[in-house]
């Protein structure tokens, strides 16, 4: 009787840790997928609807002053990448497969941090104040590594295509200048 409690117990631990696995790993590898997609899609064949996110780039005002008016054609890709997370946890639910489930959830863990990143802490398109006056050094070099995309100093700096993994150039603050 231990022994099948002992079983059971471990059986169910590696099920959790599996299930934890699945969400990490869809996490980290929606990074990928992010700078994949904004690098091949965004700034290629769907450029269409991502130029608008570039059209103040070319002002001489600091990144953090720009306006940004509402919605832009940029944000339909909201719909493109919630899409996936959305068919893994119906189908997760529906067929009871956790590891759907937790996949789906990753996803979704990364847009939302996709979105207080890029649309709350750099361009500030919704002003919380806990939430977009969060300083280190790593959202700072975040930030630069972004600035540098939209405001390219050299073709190197054009290549900053993800949002949470960059050069560690951007750790310095003369990166920004």
């Amino acid at each position: 009787m231990v022994q099948k409690s002992v079983t059971f117990v471990k059986t169910k631990f590696s099920a959790s840790m599996i299930n934890i696995l699945f969400l990490v790993g869809a996490y980290f590898f929606m990074e990928f997928i992010a700078w994949s997609n904004h690098k091949y899609v965004m700034h290629g064949f769907l450029w269409i609807w991502h130029k608008d996110h570039h059209t103040n780039d070319h002002k001489k005002v600091a990144m953090h002053e720009m306006t940004f008016s509402g919605m832009e054609k940029n944000d339909l890709f909201f719909l493109v990448y919630a899409t996936p997370a959305i068919v893994l946890l119906i189908s997760g639910f529906y067929f009871d497969l956790p590891k759907l489930i937790f996949s789906g959830i990753g996803i979704t863990l990364y847009g939302l941090t996709y979105f207080w990143i890029h649309d709350i802490l750099i361009h500030q398109r919704i002003r919380i104040p806990f939430l977009y006056n969060i300083k280190n050094s790593y959202t700072e070099a975040i930030i630069r590594a972004h600035y540098a995309h939209h405001r390219p100093r050299s073709r190197e700096d054009f290549t900053n295509y993800g949002l949470l993994i960059f050069p560690f150039r951007f750790f310095r603050k003369e990166s920004q200048k």
